[in-house]
């Protein structure tokens, strides 16, 4: 399961980077065509950029949840399921300690 998250996550990098060159590629053809202006090609590729940054961080929302679903399946534990578990062993120690503490005052008297 490991493996297949690095593979996915350096997939994911991989065409993010090869995306912005191919977007760089394509508007610098337009430019140098003179189909669009320099400035038309920036505000351009700014917007595409940002258009696929928002679809890569819908993704991997997506991923995340699915990976999540996955540990749910399996029985893993989430972060959350061990802060409260910690929480829970912490009351439950001072209440021992109060426990113990109690019993060694009622043995003094």
């Amino acid at each position: 399961m490991n493996d297949r998250l690095k593979k996915g996550f350096f997939l994911g990098l991989g065409a993010a980077a090869y995306g912005k060159e191919k977007v760089q590629t394509y508007v610098d053809d337009l430019v140098s065509k003179g189909k669009i202006t320099p400035r038309e090609a920036e505000q351009w590729k700014e917007e595409l950029i940002q258009r696929g940054q928002a679809a890569e961080s819908e993704w991997s929302g997506q991923a995340k949840e699915k990976v999540q679903d996955s540990f749910r399946d399996l029985g893993l534990a989430t972060e959350n399921d061990i802060e409260q578990l910690q929480e829970k062993l912490e009351i439950i120690e001072k209440k021992l300690e109060r426990l113990e503490q109690s019993g060694t005052d009622n043995e003094t008297e």
